[in-house]
Parts: structure tokens; sequence; C-alpha cells
């Protein structure tokens, strides 16, 4: 008799493990399919981002998603973004929401860069995040730092050495930047990132207007004044009106001040 329940309970436990072999891919299987319908229904949502309410509806679904499959980084990182842009539209003298907006962006990122560390775009969101932040606080703040948001930068481009975002915000922060020995600032190595950046991505009009900036920085007055000519002559931006209008705006103030140089 015991031997017998010996082999049924060996039995049942070979019976266990089979199912078990065939269920979790399954359930694998479905919370990757949840996961990208998730992400491609996130990524529509941003893209109508400046409609009234798209993105708390937008940061309401991905929190869902997050919920119901943990660790995925591709969740997490478009939350980040996502309550990075929130932040944006927040009024400047309300610094605490901003700030907290940030940080919690920040969290996401992080967590997004452990979950995958070769996801450029996790590490760009960091980033974004760690530097909007340091503005806001103020000046000291903002140098305090650079160096976590270069350090992810760089980690970036090494993951993906044609990542239009990360050599945007590095060209940023190259010329807005004071130089040594107090910082990083570097107005030739704002000029070669922003290149980058336009070479890569040349339809993301901010591109356009830190290359014009970076080229007025360094006096090539005719070279600026077609990157900024260039931005001027673009196709306006259907995702985000508010933003490519306020590029727009600021390439036309820049002409200004090189009209005689």
């Amino acid at each position: 008799m015991e031997r017998r329940n010996q082999v049924l309970r060996f039995v049942s436990s070979i019976s266990f493990l089979l199912i078990l072999t065939l269920v979790l891919p399954m359930i694998a299987a479905a919370a990757a399919g949840a996961a990208r319908q998730a992400v491609a229904l996130a990524d529509e949502q941003y893209s109508r981002r400046c409609e009234p309410g798209m993105v708390d509806t937008l940061i309401a679904g991905l929190e869902e998603a997050n919920r119901a499959t943990p660790g995925e980084c591709e969740i997490l990182w478009r939350l980040s973004r996502a309550y990075w842009f929130k932040s944006t539209r927040v009024p400047e003298n309300d610094k605490k929401t901003r700030l907290d907006l940030l940080n919690r962006g920040k969290a996401y990122a992080e967590e997004a860069t452990a979950s995958d560390p070769k996801s450029a775009n996790a590490y760009y969101w960091l980033a974004a995040s760690i530097a909007q932040a340091g503005q806001i606080r103020g000046i000291l703040q903002s140098l305090a730092s650079v160096k976590p948001t270069k350090a992810a930068l760089d980690k970036g481009l090494e993951v993906d050495p044609r990542h239009a975002s990360c050599h945007y915000l590095m060209a940023e922060l190259y010329l807005q930047l004071p130089g040594a020995p107090l910082s990083i600032g570097n107005k030739k190595k704002a000029v070669e990132e922003a290149s980058l950046a336009v070479k890569y991505d040349p339809g993301e009009s901010c591109h356009h207007l830190v290359l014009g900036r970076a080229l007025i920085a360094t006096k090539q007055y005719d070279e600026a004044r077609a990157a900024l000519n260039r931005l001027i002559e673009m196709e306006p931006s259907k995702e985000d009106p508010e933003g490519f209008n306020k590029d727009q705006d600021a390439a036309r103030e820049e002409l200004k001040s090189i009209a005689r140089k």
C-alpha cells in the first residue's frame, strides 16, 4: 500500500510539473501580449498628449498596466515620459507640483533602467527628469544634477550611439552650463552633439533650435541662420503644437539677434 501511495504521489508530481510546463508559457505569453497592447495604446495617446485630459488618461492607463505586468521596461519608461510631460504643463510658480511629478518620473525611469539596462529610452528619460528638476530647484541644484544627468546620457549613448534625444540633451548641457572648472560647458561639443541630434532625428524642432543656438555661441552665424530657418520652414507639429510654436518663436528671436552679424 505504501509503495502504491508513493507511486501515486510521484505520478501526481509529474502531472503537476507537466501542467506547469504547459500553463506558465501561456501565462507569460498573455502577459507579454497585454504589455504590448498597453504600449501601443500609450504611444497613440502620447501622440495626442496636448488634448485636454489626455495626459491624465495616459498616466492612468500606464499605471494600471504596470500593476498588471510589473517590471516591464517599455511601460516604465513611458510612465516616466508621461510624468515629465505633465510637469511641463504645470504653472512655473507651482514648483512643488512640478517636482513631485518629476520625482515620480525619475523613480519609474530608475526602475526601467534596472529592468532593462539596454534601454536607451529609459536612460534618456532618467536624465531628462533629473535635469528638469535641477533647473526648477535653481542654479546650485542644477549644477549638482549635472553629474547624474550626464552619466545617464552616457549610458544611453553607450547602448545606442544614434539615440537622437540623448544627443539633444547632451547638447543642451554643453551649451547652457558654465565651462571648467565650474562645470562641463563646452560650446564646440554642443555643436557636435546638436548636429548628431538633427542627423538622427531631423523631425524634432528642438533639435534644430539647440543647433542654431550652439552655432551662434561659436560665432558660426551663416550656419546658425540655416539651422534656424530650417526650423521655421518645418511643418507644424500635430503632436505638440504648443511646444513647436515656442521653438519657432525662439528661432525667430535668435535670428533677430544675429541680423547684423
